[in-house]
């Protein structure tokens, strides 16, 4: 399947939901990369109008892999966001607090 053109994509089923209201986006997903949070944005996806689910065709699984083999190299990086970390176990010994 290629995710060149844009618009609906005719054909195309949801292997999520089975929905056929497919169309492209752009789009952002998070990855971990050792003990890294790192964001890559403007992915080219196949996106289901029904459920949200997001699909990549071959040569963007290719390219995503070897952003991840070369590491994510901060050097690259367009931007760097600041993200809170919470503690599951915090949150349920304050709530057993109240």
């Amino acid at each position: 399947m290629s995710i060149e053109s844009s618009g609906e994509q005719p054909g195309v089923v949801c292997p999520g939901c089975g929905g056929s209201d497919i169309g492209m986006a752009q789009v952002r997903s998070a990855f971990f990369h050792e003990d890294r949070l790192v964001v890559v944005e403007d992915i080219p996806a196949l996106v289901c109008a029904g459920c949200n689910e997001q699909f990549y065709d071959d040569q963007t699984v290719v390219w995503l892999d070897l952003l991840r083999g070369a590491g994510f190299p901060t050097e690259r990086a367009r931007d760097e966001l600041r993200v809170p970390v919470f503690s599951f176990r915090d949150c349920l010994m304050t709530e057993a607090e109240t």
